[in-house]
């Protein structure tokens, strides 16, 4: 597969760099979580630089199921072996008690499991999705990476979300328009500990607004409140019956005491990472 046939000439001089970054590599392990940009990196590894691609998916109470399926299809799909870690990240306290740093000793506990796994295949390197974009958002976990001397190849060689969009659809990737997701603690306001059963109410909560056709939501969960986030497209469908009485049955079911809809379409202050100070988002 070719990524750089037809792209424009700013995203083929990317293609030369992100092809020079990876050159100096024989095996890697690559952080993947079926999202659109670590597809793109993984493929992009394995079918242009020619490189041993071992993809590592971290199982956490942080991860929805419907992502780690999604994943694993990804994986299959794209022709590798893919091993899963797993972690109980809410025994560790610094990321039980969500504080504003919460991200980056989460990254922390994850990426030292993914190097320690790295060492054990014989990998050269541990590598992560992280794009341009990123790099001039709120995300403490970026930090993680740079102690723990994970690479992150696309933003080394400068390309961003529309790029990577862009280049994946060019080449026919099955997920290039997937929407950007982002770990179940993010729902949870800063400051409110974390615990099982609160994540599970939030993932049961999107869980059903995303078999109503939802395409992008979050449900975020604040003393007792659920704040549904959606996508413009799916605002209106949200407040009209039947949907209207099946969200607010299922959510009190749950746990929930008030449900409200935010009007705000999910995303309007900006683009995909807009919500970066509260979304580590799943590369």
């Amino acid at each position: 597969m070719d990524f750089c046939q037809n792209l424009p000439g700013d995203v083929r001089r990317k293609c030369l760099e992100l092809g020079g970054f990876l050159a100096r590599f024989k095996r890697v392990l690559i952080a993947f979580s079926g999202g659109a940009d670590s597809t793109f990196l993984t493929c992009f590894a394995k079918d242009v630089a020619g490189l041993d691609v071992l993809l590592c998916l971290a199982v956490t109470p942080f991860v929805s199921r419907r992502e780690r399926e999604g994943a694993r299809l990804a994986a299959r799909r794209l022709g590798c072996s893919m091993e899963e870690i797993p972690l109980n990240l809410l025994e560790h306290p610094q990321v039980r008690r969500n504080d504003r740093r919460r991200c980056y000793h989460c990254k922390t506990v994850i990426l030292r499991a993914m190097t320690d796994r790295a060492g054990r295949r014989g990998c050269d390197a541990v590598l992560d999705g992280t794009h341009a974009g990123d790099l001039s958002k709120d995300r403490p976990g970026l930090l993680a990476l740079k102690e723990l001397g994970v690479l992150s190849p696309l933003a080394a060689s400068g390309w961003t979300k529309a790029d990577i969009r862009e280049a994946a659809r060019r080449a026919g990737l099955f997920n290039w328009a997937k929407p950007s997701q982002s770990c179940l603690a993010t729902r949870i306001a800063h400051g409110e500990p974390l615990d099982e059963a609160g994540l599970v109410r939030v993932e049961l909560a999107e869980a059903l607004l995303w078999d109503l056709g939802c395409r992008q939501v979050r449900v975020r969960f604040r003393a007792g409140e659920a704040r549904i986030e959606a996508a413009a497209e799916d605002l209106s469908g949200l407040t009209v019956e039947p949907a209207r009485s099946l969200i607010v049955g299922r959510f009190m079911e749950l746990g929930f005491r008030r449900v409200v809809v935010d009007l705000t379409p999910y995303g309007a202050e900006g683009d995909e990472g807009a919500e970066a100070s509260r979304d580590a988002t799943v590369k």
